[in-house]
């Protein structure tokens, strides 16, 4: 764990953010936690040789 991150959004950002709380069942923190996490295994099997598809859409 690290000490916490101090970061801004606008307000678009936060109702976008907070209707992922699933009705106030996970807090802010959580859901931005889940999103980077997400974000970390798209890029993680992307980048994995033979997973990767060229531009050109030949494998």
């Amino acid at each position: 764990m690290m000490t916490p991150l101090s970061v801004q959004f606008t307000l678009e950002q936060r109702d976008w953010l907070d209707a992922r709380t699933r009705g106030g069942v996970l807090s802010r923190s959580s859901v931005i936690r889940l999103i980077v996490a997400e974000a970390m295994e798209r890029d993680q099997l992307a980048s994995k040789p033979g997973k990767r598809q060229r531009l050109d859409g030949q494998r």
